[in-house]
């Protein structure tokens, strides 16, 4: 088997000239759902946690800080970031698998398990090519469904969703499904497996091993994984697992907690019985502590193996100021007590890690520990010419101003959580004025405008008749607005948003209709001449064109389409009438008449999306941005000539290419040359700089 680089290669060849960049993410602050934590039981400090868009981390202690570990997959294996189970081996510290898959059902997959053998600086694949589908908001409340022998590290367990129990004996190199063990109930399946290791010792199985499986209970093995038998008296819906020193397995489900002790089924719910528990764990010093968490705020430490049970008097310390402390543990996943120190326990939610120091105290104090998880699923970027360099349009929390991109912003474009903006613009000629538009929440409108460019936002009076998502784009002279729901014509509004008028002669889905998670950027304004707007249909490649505010449409040229419906259409700073659209595998078009014709830039093979930024020094065109392929080589690139000639400014350990699920957006920056922002599907947004510059906070 080949290392990461090599095995999943990432097309960087060719003749291209680069120049090396430095990257780093936008600093937010976690922000998306963390569905897993395991810590080794030997290894101080060395705990991992997977999330379910983006990847998996690392915990740095000495940094206080989680290092990403799969920023180096390539665009085709994006799938690979959703996280079905985190694995670690108890008798080498420096094995890690991680089991992957976003989406169950994105073509071609990939689902694997990954191996690495240097703590997750370097993988390989291991051809585990099973159906994972690590986003599934219900597994989230589910165990870890893969498992090394604490015995014997050569011996590993993966319980599947929909292909049953695999098994392999030489360290992942091979896998073999067991055939003795049900498939279970297809889409959930197995939702954990687990290891009794005082069943075997070093260097030999363990003979005792668990698999629960949804809607059928418990199932348990005492020959090694040879042969199975579902465990009467064991709950049939069964979420998470705690195995203690002494053998003893507790167990989380729909109606509580359950014990299994001694040869038999104990319910030891806590007294909030018959609700939802997820989260599970058991001091390792003890078998008798148990600590676990109800599904909808409930916390309990037991000493006494469950008889009996505390319920925590918790305070909790946000260390992002956007988010509230009223957001800790919601949507609690999993939690952990640390082997290093009893005391300490980690737990999972929506929102990051948070972490105690003494789970004993009378009033426990909760620690957001966030500091570089960047998790958040981006819908759109943008970078005025004035004010803060990064305005982002997010799913789940609504959007940010990024004054500094090395602190967390002080709060969210301006509502209370939560929301999704799915399209963000401002004015050109007074980049004060920024629109955004999405999907509302329980308190957050479905768009609304700000005059301070986007330090508060006032919510539109009215919708294009209860439409929305989709885009938005500003006139570049006047505070005229055009908003593109999802599946409709475009409409604009002259008064703020009180009242919208639909565009005449416009396509009525030029953004597909079926979910705000359309990837489709279409529409544009003319950053010089605020009459004009573009928007390009890709059901039949009409390019339409206004030149009279958006109130009438007409289609003036044609693009070839293939049915891609990933096209960006931007218009260039300062130069009226240049319009260029992405096209993935049909390349990047160039017009310079306002849309009534176009032509190939030449090189680029394929376009993913592209953007344009601030001009080199002494020049007056824009610098232009591209994700795509030049020459055959796979990267982000640079054109200070008008893509003339292109720069490769990526390398293979930063693809940027966790955008798998129609998120994903470009900016280059329009105050600082060379700068460009990536937003990403559960990576949040990436900025790269040339090396030889200083990344600044730059404060506006």
């Amino acid at each position: 088997m080949l290392l990461a680089a090599l095995s999943f290669a990432a097309g960087h060849a060719g003749v291209v000239k680069s120049e090396p960049y430095v990257w780093t993410n936008v600093k937010w602050g976690g922000g998306g759902y963390v569905t897993g934590i395991v810590a080794h039981p030997s290894a101080p400090n060395l705990l991992y946690i997977r999330t379910d868009v983006g990847g998996c981390y690392r915990w740095d202690a000495a940094n206080q800080r989680w290092i990403p570990l799969l920023d180096w997959l390539p665009l085709s294996h994006q799938n690979l970031f959703g996280g079905e189970s985190i694995a670690i081996d108890p008798s080498n510290p420096n094995n890690v698998y991680f089991a992957a898959g976003m989406f169950n059902w994105w073509r071609g997959g990939p689902w694997d398990v990954l191996k690495s053998t240097d703590q997750g600086k370097t993988w390989e694949r291991t051809n585990l090519n099973v159906v994972m589908h690590g986003n599934d908001g219900r597994g989230a409340l589910n165990g870890e469904r893969l498992i090394v022998d604490p015995n014997d590290g050569n011996v590993l367990y993966f319980g599947s969703r929909n292909d049953g129990l695999w098994k392999s004996t030489n360290a992942a190199v091979s896998w073999q499904r067991v055939e003795s063990f049900p498939k279970g109930t297809a889409g959930v399946g197995i939702t954990f497996v687990t290891i009794d290791r005082t069943t075997g010792r070093a260097g030999s199985p363990s003979s005792t091993v668990y698999a629960a499986v949804r809607g059928h209970g418990v199932y348990r093995s005492m020959d090694a994984g040879l042969s199975w038998a579902v465990m009467a008296g064991s709950p049939v819906a069964p979420h998470r697992e705690a195995i203690a020193s002494d053998g003893t397995l507790y167990v989380t489900h729909d109606d509580g907690v359950a014990k299994f002790s001694g040869g038999a089924w104990t319910n030891i719910s806590p007294p909030q019985q018959r609700r939802n528990f997820s989260a599970i764990s058991v001091d390792p010093t003890n078998p008798k502590v148990v600590v676990t968490m109800e599904s909808h705020y409930g916390w309990y430490r037991s000493t006494n193996g469950g008889a009996s049970w505390t319920f925590w008097n918790v305070s909790a310390t946000s260390s992002v100021p956007w988010l509230p402390n009223s957001e800790f543990a919601d949507g609690p996943s999993a939690m952990v007590i640390d082997p290093a120190d009893p005391k300490r326990v980690w737990f999972t939610d929506t929102g990051g890690v948070w972490r105690t120091d003494d789970i004993t105290a009378k009033r426990q104090i909760w620690q957001s520990y966030v500091n570089g998880l960047e998790e958040m699923v981006v819908f759109d970027v943008k970078s005025p010419p004035r004010g803060a360099p990064l305005l982002s349009a997010v799913a789940d929390h609504i959007g940010f101003r990024n004054a500094s991109l090395t602190t967390p912003p002080p709060n969210e474009f301006g509502y209370t959580p939560f929301g999704n903006s799915t399209g963000i613009d401002f004015e050109e000629a007074d980049p004060n004025f920024v629109v955004r538009v999405g999907h509302p929440g329980d308190t957050s409108p479905a768009g609304g405008y700000s005059i301070d460019n986007a330090q508060t936002f006032t919510a539109f009076p009215s919708n294009p008749n209860g439409n929305f998502d989709g885009r938005v784009a500003v006139s570049a002279t006047s505070r005229r607005i055009v908003w593109l729901p999802k599946g409709s014509a475009p409409y604009y509004s002259t008064d703020l948003g009180a009242s919208w008028t639909q565009s005449v002669g416009a396509p009525s889905a030029a953004v597909e209709g079926k979910n705000y998670w359309s990837k489709n950027k279409p529409l544009a304004a003319d950053r010089a001449d605020g009459s004009k707007f573009y928007l390009y249909d890709y059901n039949d490649g009409h390019f339409y064109r206004s030149t009279d505010g958006a109130a009438t449409f007409e289609s003036i040229s044609t693009i070839p389409s293939s049915g891609w419906r990933q096209q960006v259409v931007e218009a260039a700073p300062g130069m009226s009438g240049e319009v260029w659209m992405s096209n993935g595998a049909s390349g990047l078009y160039r017009s310079s008449n306002a849309g009534e014709t176009f032509a190939k830039v030449a090189n680029v093979q394929y376009a993913f999306m592209f953007s344009f930024g601030a001009p080199p020094n002494g020049s007056k065109v824009p610098t232009v941005f591209l994700y795509g392929t030049v020459e055959n080589t796979k990267g982000v690139f640079r054109s200070d000539d008008m893509g003339t000639s292109w720069i490769l400014i990526n390398d293979t350990q930063y693809q940027m290419s966790d955008l798998v699920n129609g998120a994903g957006a470009m900016a280059g920056d329009r105050q600082v040359w060379g700068r460009v922002y990536i937003g990403t599907d559960g990576r949040g947004v990436f900025y790269g700089v040339p090396s030889d510059a200083v990344p600044s906070a730059r404060m506006q």
